[in-house]
């Protein structure tokens, strides 16, 4: 087998797993429902032209456990409903949506139905006016029928969505914490960090030598090697900020942005974007502190021979910034129109 039918059969399965648990629920749920009504209706309508269709459409149903069909019998069934089924299944139909539809939605179908009389037998008088508000009434049921069709579609969209965003930018935030306990390892055993880690693995990287290359005194030569894993590990926390801040986020977005919106969400460029986003965050900040922009006993002080460690506060600090920056889509912004603001006051 090919690499790109391995890649072809993992994208279905995938796209089976996250799609498969709530239709497939809610298609056994009303397989049965409907069964027994077109039992009942196929008794009372045998010659009925649309008993043929909804028996294929059931058969199929059976076979094959698809949703489609589902909806299809639902709206084929409503006009053989007879009037005592047909007030049955509205208020059926009516409770639920009462607990999905929006308020507006549902006040509306609740009106409708309430407008005509309760029982149609109180219209025995006048066949017109009886068969009147029979067609209403199933109108109004087909009509109620394909709102709940499309809450329950939208919400399985929504359901759908949200678990390919949580697998792909879990995959990434796991691979940002491999890339954060990595480094973190190696300036526990490399005093150096990874520039030590570099040459001891990889000697012929050339282009290490020349980051020392005329500093040729020691203590200067150490503190750029140390501010090369300072560089690295700000943009790898600021990556795992950025991942992070997705995750959480996503659970309070899932249900008040549109559909189309959480469809691009789970997409893998608008993902990176925001990755970069946050790495660029996390490097600008590192700029700041560097710069000694920001300076206080909560921030980074690269200033100090004794913090230019891997195992020194402003190390650690640094850490902690960075993610936050990465978190963050405020603060670096905010830090950048403070500084603004600051430089027009000085003008």
């Amino acid at each position: 087998m090919r690499f790109e039918d391995l890649l072809l059969c993992a994208k279905k399965w995938v796209n089976q797993w996250f799609g498969r648990s709530f239709f497939d629920q809610i298609t056994r749920q009303n397989a049965s429902r409907l069964s027994a009504y077109f039992e009942r209706v196929k008794f009372k309508h045998k010659d009925h032209p649309l008993i043929p269709c909804i028996q294929k459409q059931l058969d199929e149903l059976n076979r094959t456990n698809d949703w489609n069909k589902v909806k299809a019998i639902e709206l084929l069934i409503v006009p053989l409903l007879d009037p005592d089924d047909l007030n049955l299944e509205l208020q059926y139909q009516l409770h639920y949506a009462e607990l999905y539809l929006p308020e507006y939605e549902y006040s509306f179908f609740k009106n409708q139905f309430e407008r005509d009389p309760q029982s149609l037998e109180s219209l025995q008088n006048s066949d017109d006016t009886e068969s009147d508000a029979l067609s209403h009434k199933q109108a109004l049921l087909t009509k109620l029928l394909i709102s709940l069709q499309k809450f329950y579609e939208d919400r399985q969209l929504r359901s759908i969505f949200a678990n390919k965003a949580r697998f792909k930018i879990g995959l990434l935030f796991a691979l940002s914490i491999i890339l954060s306990v990595f480094l973190l390892a190696i300036g526990i055993l490399h005093p150096d960090g990874i520039y030590q880690y570099c040459t001891n693995y990889c000697p012929k990287s050339t282009w290490l030598n020349s980051i020392t290359a005329d500093t040729p005194d020691l203590a200067e030569t150490k503190s750029a090697k140390i501010q090369l894993h300072f560089a690295i590990t700000a943009l790898t926390t600021g990556y795992m900020g950025a991942c992070f801040s997705m995750l959480i986020s996503l659970k309070s977005r899932i249900e008040t942005i549109t559909l189309k919106e959480l469809e691009n969400l789970h997409k893998l460029h608008f993902i990176i974007t925001r990755i970069i986003t946050g790495v660029g965050a996390a490097l600008i900040c590192y700029y700041f502190f560097r710069a000694r922009v920001i300076t206080g006993s909560i921030f980074p002080d690269f200033t100090k021979p004794e913090e230019i460690n891997l195992n020194s506060k402003s190390y650690f600090t640094l850490i902690i910034w960075n993610f936050i920056a990465g978190f963050s889509e405020k603060l670096v912004p905010s830090i950048l129109s403070k500084t603004e603001g600051q430089l027009a006051n000085n003008q």
